[in-house]
């Protein structure tokens, strides 16, 4: 059960879900229910209906939305799971498990949970992320209404991801620091992998310096691609190029755009996008769980340079894997140290390579979450 329909892949949450229902789909019937607010296409239909059993979509009404959450505003639910919620698709999906008499529920992320807490079936919760976490480091940068705003979902999101515990079987989430900040009891920590296959080095005349890759409609990407170009760059020759690449730029994102910097929005092969990088840099501090562009780069043989929050996620050797800055300064010289050392480069771009091969495997990560299903 998921909160979006897991293609195309240009969020973590649907990156996550799409690679572990393609293993599960080998081991296990898999029956998808997915919740959506917009059309999905006919070639993603059939793109995820390949590796599944069945998928069950549900639209979400505008009216119901909004209805929704006018009604958390007087309640402690979190807007997100308010959001999400419709009482009408709840009984559907009641129906649907009663007919298809599945064996355990998989559901993804708390603002999914309000519609399998009460199934009488064994059921595993993926936090994935710490979001009450997320929410209240949004709320410290930004300002005014929106700062209220995410204080207290932030505060409704952490008492709810504890209040839920108890009506889920199991608990998994992406990162050892996020299942500290989620709860104190026991949570499987199943990171996620990366197909390295696809994500691989591909020969490139190398256009650009610096690249920065995500969802550009995120927050988070949105205050770092800002901080890149605004803090970081002016430290910098002025004539190195930057690339920002990714889904839904926001209009702060696309204002960044000038004579050395392109924006390039959605990108059919986002990979072209690493591969005419010389370094991947992710001025990111916001975000939680563990960021998948980074490894992403690192798999292609893109060396990067991200902040100590973000690395503590991944794992890396700092110095050895991937280089890491907490201010800009630190950022600008990393930069500087990797595009005048070349052996400092290379060193580098073989370890990351190594690095993920050996640690990041959406086969072995897969694996995990199937002995917690089986309960093995």
């Amino acid at each position: 059960m998921c909160p979006r329909f897991p293609y195309p892949l240009e969020k973590g949450d649907k990156l996550r879900i799409f690679h572990q229902l393609r293993f599960l789909g080998k081991r296990h019937q898999v029956l998808l229910i997915a919740i959506t607010d917009e059309d999905i296409d006919q070639e993603h239909l059939e793109i995820v209906n390949s590796f599944v059993h069945e998928i069950k979509i549900f639209k979400l009404s505008k009216v119901r939305r909004s209805l929704s959450l006018m009604k958390s505003l007087f309640s402690k639910t979190p807007f997100q799971v308010a959001y999400y919620y419709d009482p009408k698709i709840a009984s559907a999906i009641e129906q649907v498990a009663k007919e298809f008499k599945p064996d355990h529920v998989y559901c993804q992320l708390t603002r999914m949970s309000e519609y399998a807490k009460k199934l009488p079936i064994p059921k595993t919760l993926d936090y994935m992320d710490a979001f009450g976490v997320g929410m209240k480091r949004r709320a410290e940068v930004v300002s005014g209404i929106y700062s209220f705003i995410y204080k207290k979902e932030a505060a409704r999101m952490k008492a709810y991801e504890n209040e839920i515990y108890s009506s889920f079987d199991h608990h998994t989430i992406i990162s050892n620091q996020d299942a500290k900040q989620v709860s104190d009891n026991s949570i499987h920590v199943i990171p996620n992998g990366i197909d390295t296959e696809y994500f691989s080095p591909i020969e490139s005349s190398k256009k650009y310096e610096i690249g920065f890759i995500g969802n550009m409609g995120y927050a988070p990407n949105i205050d770092a691609a800002e901080y890149l170009i605004n803090n970081i760059k002016p430290l910098l020759n002025p004539n190195i190029k930057v690339i920002i690449a990714g889904a839904r730029p926001n209009k702060r994102v696309k204002q960044l755009s000038s004579s050395t910097v392109t924006v390039t929005g959605w990108m059919d092969d986002v990979r072209s996008a690493y591969a005419d990088s010389q370094i991947f840099v992710a001025p990111l501090w916001l975000g939680t769980g563990q960021q998948n562009k980074i490894l992403e780069a690192m798999a292609m043989g893109i060396p990067c340079i991200t902040s100590s929050s973000v690395n503590n996620a991944i794992g890396a050797k700092i110095g050895k894997d991937i280089l890491v800055a907490d201010n800009e300064k630190e950022f600008a010289q990393s930069i500087n140290s990797l595009l005048n050392d070349n052996e400092l480069y290379m060193g580098i771009r073989r370890n990351a390579l190594t690095f993920v091969q050996n640690k990041y495997s959406w086969e072995q990560s897969v694996d995990m979450l199937c002995k917690i299903i089986e309960n093995k």
